[in-house]
């Protein structure tokens, strides 16, 4: 049997305590989960050194996350990416929604997943905890009163395997996400540009000016947006490339060959020097890459870091951003009393 470490991270401003969990594996990996916003807060890897490095961005205490803009490790929803014009159809009826990015909704609006405090059900057989919470109806302007989880298993493959489930009585959108930033030098170590990434998705979405998709699809070969062969981050980012400017580098979503139901390798990032892999596996057609564009060190993190300009990256799987403003994209529509399911996985390797 596991043993999951549960520790106290702080007091929220309503008063109630959060709590951080630690799992670990035979390898000496470990991963740290906080029920605010079901973030993941700590991916530590075994290094020869025998200092362990952690990967990912994020904060010392629970009021870190609950005061930031950033969605570090957050589970986000109702809606990952943006809704356009922070409006939708469905079913007959249009929805408004409250608008909080360039006049359209992003990541759920102003009180998303992010910002809900989750009750954690730990499973030590399974090395797992699952985060549990109710959302009510018309929270942010979505129909539907929503049961959601979102779960996090560790296992001796070095694997973080994340699932995302929810129900609804009423017909609603859904798109649920993890928005871990990455940085396998380690947290603290600055600039991921040198890092190598390579998307297994031969298209992506074109950006209005507002950053939000405007329903075009484009083809990236021949483009600053390739990364079907493993790249440098930063070899292309500075290009005169016109999508590049809109959002002062990446921050898109790719089209994955997608089959529903099926959990398939969608990305893999390297570390500037090669010694850290990490392979992105998911059964939904989308991914959002985005290279930190608006981090600026304003918030300090874990041990005081400032996360600077591109010092963290997100690999995101999803349904498409915007989908619910255009029919021709996979629909992100969870039907009433059925359930939706979303898996990741990351699987690391130390070379």
């Amino acid at each position: 049997m596991k043993n999951i470490e549960i520790q106290p991270f702080g007091r929220l401003k309503t008063g109630r305590e959060a709590y951080l969990y630690t799992l670990k594996n035979k390898n000496n990996m470990s991963i740290r989960i906080t029920d605010y916003g079901a973030s993941l807060e700590a991916v530590l890897l075994p290094q020869k050194t025998g200092v362990p490095r952690d990967v990912v961005l994020g904060f010392d205490s629970v009021s870190g996350y609950e005061d930031t803009a950033l969605y570090l490790g957050a589970t986000i929803g109702r809606y990952a990416g943006q809704i356009r014009g922070g409006s939708f159809w469905l079913n007959g009826e249009q929805y408004s929604l409250f608008k909080n990015d360039h006049g359209n909704t992003l990541h759920g609006g102003r009180h998303g997943f992010d910002k809900h405090c989750f009750t954690a059900s730990p499973d030590e057989d399974k090395n797992m905890v699952t985060f549990l919470a109710s959302i009510e109806d018309g929270e942010e302007g979505f129909p539907g009163n929503l049961q959601i989880g979102s779960s996090y298993r560790l296992t001796d493959e070095n694997e973080i395997i994340m699932v995302h489930t929810a129900r609804s009585d009423k017909d609603t959108v859904l798109n649920m996400t993890n928005h871990s930033y990455y940085n396998l030098d380690g947290h603290d170590s600055g600039s991921i540009e040198d890092h190598r990434l390579e998307i297994c998705g031969s298209r992506f979405l074109e950006l209005s000016e507002d950053c939000c998709p405007n329903g075009n699809i484009l083809d990236v070969l021949g483009t600053p947006m390739d990364f079907l062969k493993m790249t440098r981050i930063g070899e292309r980012i500075g290009a005169p490339y016109p999508q590049l400017k809109i959002s002062e580098g990446y921050d898109h979503n790719w089209n994955i060959e997608w089959t529903e139901g099926v959990i398939r390798k969608i990305a893999v990032l390297e570390s500037s020097s090669g010694d850290v892999r990490m392979e992105v596996f998911s059964d939904l057609p989308g991914l959002q890459f985005y290279s930190g564009n608006y981090l600026n060190g304003s918030e300090a993190g874990k041990g005081g870091c400032r996360y600077g300009f591109r010092t963290g990256l997100c690999l995101e799987p999803q349904y498409y951003p915007a989908a619910p403003n255009y029919k021709h994209f996979p629909a992100a529509v969870l039907r009433r009393n059925e359930t939706y399911k979303h898996t990741i996985k990351l699987k690391f390797y130390c070379l």
